[in-house]
This record gives structure tokens, sequence and C-alpha cells, in this order.
């Protein structure tokens, strides 16, 4: 690269550099003054927000007691002369309520009283303190609220010691609490009932309850509060009530900050940071001063507000800073593009070209004019693939692509894996070849074999070899994953025949021999590497399976067959092929007889005919190997019926009549091969 070029990069550089260090370095200044900013607006909000329940506690108090000391309801209290006092009283309820800008109320007498007065008791507050009047203007639990624990709890608290020494004097008139109550949180304030103010003689209590929800927090809110804060009300492990549409982000919210240990029994104010859909926000936990210390579920408020929108005007100052930069770098940045492109071009045509290569494309060439060095490289890449595509003749692409991969397979080391085995073989080539000049031999057999090539190219089987008129070929790792490498290879074979079939209609046509073939599969243990000396390797297998699979190709000759697998592949591909198991073989070789079974269809469509096609020949295979030929002779008849010309029943059916005149004492159910 020329100095030119260097010196437009190297500006380039310097003004992102530069521009980089000013937005890191200002980063951390505008994030910590932003989180104090957060912190002040939440301090602030917790404030305001205590200052208002308190100030909503003391209305509520002073129009009780203004309520209270009605003449008019202290002498109808007194007045023995009413029936049902509870149902005198509701009259006086929306009056408390409105006075003390509440939604429920509820009075309650002494015990004495409502008998005096045939109240209708509602509820027990305690044996001497019974609920008499209970009016709402909302759809509240009535049932849940008179006889929510801690509402209660508080209304006893407060009028026990006033019954005990029979007089108010020296005590509180009026009380207020934040408590949770029936699932929800509620400003709770208490006034006496009196029968006699002068002697300030309580006969019972009027409370009034008003709900801390979503709507009185937004109601509540003014001018004095802080920008985009969002509020939840909870008690326990619940939300009661919250700023937010989504109840259950409200739920996950709290449950984040008990899990982070902010909220704890004692209701400290505790500041926090969490996560919502990608979005950081800082909050703070904290409790109302008119809440009880000692309450188990006492309730509590937690306070949030985006980091992310705080620092959103941050966010487009430096945008405009970047887009100052971008501004400054933008002239030096065209001159270097405009200087490199005739460079960059060339080598995006190299880099394009070196990826078809590394996909198998061996026809990739590359047009690079001029006689500069990028121009001289071009021309040694074409003549590499040149190369490259003469040997892939004899290498398999398959091969080629994992070895890209995986570089380590160009190394002498072998390993163990269990893969299929897969050998092919035209019947009767011999013969074949015979009749045949060499170049008509040549090409048919080019032609089969590079439409068979294809179809196990497609199911990413590995072709070890052309063996004459054979193909050895292998499915396992590295080529595909573990367990699919039988499915594979009976999936191959199955479409293989139809491949072969199409190519004698076509051959048919043109008066050329015609070439029927047979396969032999084999699943197991196998050795995979490259085998050879320094000079020439062979990536192959080898091993017991290999032998197995070419044993099997030749047993097809035996029963008539066109495809056989042994047992091992039946296990792992017969939820995905439909099977027959044809006979037990000693192939040669081996001393353990082998379980052989046919493969025919691929689960589908027409699995239903082909499940119940050979019934008749698995029942009479079941008879011979009983020893009962007379049964497998009779069924056999009747499955050849409807299939005269299937290979293994006629082969059974020849075995069963033999054995039906003669059976050795130590016959076994076991074919024993002759030849390879």
């Amino acid at each position: 690269m020329s100095l030119r070029y260097k010196a437009l990069i190297a500006v380039v550089v310097l003004v992102a550099f530069l521009t980089g260090f000013l937005v890191v370095s200002s980063s951390t200044l505008f994030e910590k003054d932003a989180r104090e900013r957060i912190n002040e607006d939440l301090q602030k909000d917790q404030r305001i927000l205590d200052e208002r329940i308190t100030f909503s506690a003391e209305i509520s108090k002073q129009g009780m007691r203004a309520a209270a000391a009605d003449q008019g309801i202290v002498e109808f209290i007194r007045d023995s002369r009413f029936g049902d006092l509870g149902d005198n009283l509701i009259r006086f309820a929306p009056d408390w309520r409105r006075d003390a800008g509440a939604e429920i109320a509820i009075f309650a007498v002494d015990v004495f009283t409502a008998e005096d007065r045939n109240a209708t008791v509602l509820a027990k507050v305690t044996e001497d303190l019974l609920i008499v009047c209970f009016n709402t203007e909302t759809e509240a639990d009535q049932g849940r609220i008179m006889q929510d624990p801690e509402l209660l709890k508080f209304m006893r608290d407060f009028f026990q010691p006033a019954w005990d020494a029979g007089t108010a004097k020296d005590l509180p008139t009026s009380k207020a609490a934040v408590l949770p109550v029936a699932g929800k949180v509620y400003l709770v304030v208490q006034n006496y009932l009196w029968v006699s103010i002068q002697a300030m003689e309580p006969v019972g209590v009027g409370v009034v309850l008003t709900e801390l929800s979503r709507d009185w927090l937004l109601r509540s809110a003014d001018d004095e509060d802080p920008d985009d804060i969002e509020k939840i009300i909870f008690t326990g492990d619940a939300v009661a009530s919250s700023t937010l549409d989504e109840h259950q982000q409200a739920e996950e919210i709290v449950q984040h900050a008990r899990d982070s240990g902010m909220i704890k029994e004692d209701h400290v104010r505790r500041d926090f940071e969490f996560e919502v859909d990608g979005e950081t926000y800082l909050g703070v936990a904290f409790s109302s001063t008119l809440s009880p210390q000692d309450m188990p579920n006492r309730p509590g408020f937690v306070a949030f507000k985006s980091l992310d929108k705080e620092l959103q005007p941050f966010v487009e100052l430096r945008q405009q800073v970047f887009l100052i930069g971008a501004g400054l770098g933008l002239l030096a940045a065209v001159l270097a593009y405009f200087g490199a492109y005739l460079v960059i071009r060339k080598l995006r045509r190299l880099e394009i070209a070196t990826t078809h290569i590394r996909e198998g494309k061996f026809d990739t060439q590359v047009r690079i004019r001029g006689r500069d060095e990028l121009a001289k490289l071009g021309k040694a890449f074409n003549d590499m693939t040149h190369g490259l595509k003469a040997l892939g003749m004899y290498t398999h692409d398959t091969l080629a692509r994992s070895v890209m991969d995986n570089p380590a397979l160009l190394g002498t080391t072998s390993t163990r894996e269990e893969g299929s085995i897969f050998f092919s073989d035209i019947k009767g080539f011999t013969s074949i070849s015979e009749g045949m000049s060499a170049e008509d031999l040549t090409s048919q057999l080019n032609e089969y074999f590079a439409a068979l090539g294809t179809k196990l190219k497609d199911e990413r089987g590995y072709v070890d070899k052309f063996i004459g008129d054979s193909i050895m070929a292998f499915w396992g790792p590295p080529f595909v994953k573990e367990g699919d490498y039988a499915v594979r290879a009976c999936a191959t074979a199955i479409e293989s025949f139809k491949v072969a079939a199409r190519l004698r209609e076509e051959w048919g046509r043109q008066n050329k021999p015609l070439f029927y073939q047979r396969i032999g599969i084999a699943t197991g243990e196998v050795v995979v590497g490259n085998i050879g000396t320094d000079t020439k390797k062979n990536f192959t297998v080898i091993g017991d399976s290999v032998n197995l699979a070419s044993r099997l190709e030749g047993a097809n000759k035996l029963y008539g067959t066109e495809i056989l697998t042994d047992e091992r592949t039946f296990e792992l591909a017969k939820a995905f092929v439909l099977f027959r198991e044809v006979d037990q073989i000693r192939v040669v070789g081996k001393n353990r007889p082998v379980r052989v079974f046919e493969p025919f269809a691929l689960v589908g469509g027409e699995t239903a005919v082909y499940a119940t096609q050979f019934t008749g020949y698995e029942q009479a295979l079941v008879h011979y190997r009983a020893r009962e030929f007379s049964q497998a002779v009779d069924t056999l008849v009747k499955f050849l019926e409807a299939l005269p010309n299937d290979g293994p029943g006629n082969w059974l059916l020849e075995k069963c009549r033999e054995l039906q005149g003669y059976t050795p004492e130590n016959w076994e159910p076991v074919t024993i091969a002759t030849s390879k």
C-alpha cells in the first residue's frame, strides 16, 4: 500500500479515536449524573407519597372527629327508642365516608349497646366489640374485610384501653394506619363513637377505609411529583396496586427486589437496580410511617424510574458527536475508499472464489486484469483450481469439505466409529462386459455410476472406492451425525433402484444392455482414517462390518433379493424404513450367524400396504424355525399365490420341502453361505 493511502487511513483512524475517546470519557460522567438525579427524584417521590398519605389520614381524622362529635349522632346512639341500631347507622355512613374521603365505613359498638338497640351483629371484633354496620360505594368483599385479622387487631387495640377504663380520657380519640386488608392496602382511620362527649364515654368505633389503589396514586399526583416515576404498592409477596399497565410485570419487579434482599421485614429504605425488556431502571423500596412495624405482611412501596430514558439526552448528544466526527472523517474516508476500491474489488473476487472452492465448486475462475501483484495472484488461483478439479475426480467432495473444516483429518490418526457400509454390484457384469466394446462399456458404466453417485451424494454418503462394477460407500462420522447413517444408507439403497429402473428404461429404447444391481448394507464399528504411504493415502474404512456388507451383497444371489442388511442396520433404521426378516446366515469368515433383513420401502403414505404384504412370509419363517415345515409350506403356498416371484418366499418353500423329507438331528435354522 502506498504512503498516500496509509496517510488517509491514519487520518480516519485519528478522527475515530478522538471521537470515541470523547464519547467514552463523557459516558461515565453523564451516567453518574443521571443516577444522582434519579436518586434525588426517588427520595423526593418517597417524601411526597408519605406526606400525602399522612395528609389524607389527617383529613380523615378531622372529618371523623367532627362527625362523631355531632350532637345529633351522639343523641341518636344514646336514645334507646330506636330499633335496629345498625339499620339506622347506615343513614350516617355516607356522610362519614364523604367527610373522610373514604370508600368504606364500618361501625362497631360494645356488646351492651348492641343488645340494648337490637342491633344485628355482622361480625365480632372481640367478645365486647361487635360490628353492626358496613357501608361502601364500591364492590368491596364485605365478608373478607370484616374478618381480616389485621383490621380487627387495629380496632381492638384502639378500643380495648377505653373499654377497660370506661373512659377515653388521656387517650387519642382517633388513629390512622396503612394496613393490608383482604388482599389490598388501605389507609384505615378510626374514631370513637360517643354516648357522652363530656364524660368521654365511648360505646364503639367508627372506621373508614380508603384503598391505596392505582386510581388513588394517579389521582394524588400533581406538578410536584418527579416525572416518569412508576409506583407499586405491595403487601407480603402480593402486589396490591401499581401505576403499571401489566400486573404481572409489577409482580416480577417486586419479586426481583425481594430476591435481591432489597425488601426485608424491617422495611428500611433500600435502593436497587433491575432490567425489564432490556431497559435499566433504578428503584427504591420503602414503607409508610403509618404502617405498623411489627406487622408480618407490612405494606410497602416500590418506586422506580428508567435510567435509559434519563440518559436519552446524552444519547442524542453522543449521536451529534458521532455525526460531527463522521463529517470530519468523511472526506478522508471518501478519498481512501476510492483509492482502495480497485484493490478491494479484486480481493473480493478472490474471496468469493475461495468460498466457492470451499463448497466444492472446482470450476470457479476469477478474472483480474492488469499486470500488478493481484493479477498474478488471480492467475495463480486459476491454476490452482484446475489442479483441484483434476484432483476432485479422485477425491470425494464430501471428504474435501470435511478436510477443509477439520484439517486434523489429514493426519495419520485413525479413529473407531460406528457407521454403515454400502456395497453395490451389478448382476452378471462379466457376461455383459464380454459382449460390449471397451468404449461402450466405459460410457455406460460411467453413466450408471454418475446416477448412483448423485444419489449417494444427496444422502451425504462417502464413496470410498469404485471396484470394477462395484461401489463401496460409507455413512458415519465425520460425514453424518450419530444414529443417522443406517437410515441414510437404506434410503439410498431403496432410491437407487428407482434410479437404475429409469436408466434401464432409457437403455432399453437405445438397445443397450440392462444393468441390475444387488446391495449389501452392514452397520458396526469400523476404523476410519487415512491409510497408505507417506506419498499416497486413501481415506477409507476397514473392519468386520466392511467384510459383512460385501458378504450380504453376495447373499442376495441365494435369496433372490436385491438388498440385504444386518440386524444392527435394522435396529437403527426400523422407525423410518420398512423391513422384513429373511433368514439367519453364517457367511464366509464368521462363525456366528447373522440375522438378515430386506428393506423394501420408506415409512410414508404407502406404509399400510407394505406392512401387511409380507405377513405370510413372516409366519412361514416362524414355522420354519420351529421345525413345523408342513405348516410353513402351506403358509408359503398361499403367500406365493399373491407374490409368485418373491425371491425369499420361493427359496424358503424349496428349503422347507427338502426338510419335510429329511431333517438332520443337529439341524438349526441357519443358512451356511459357501461363497463370498
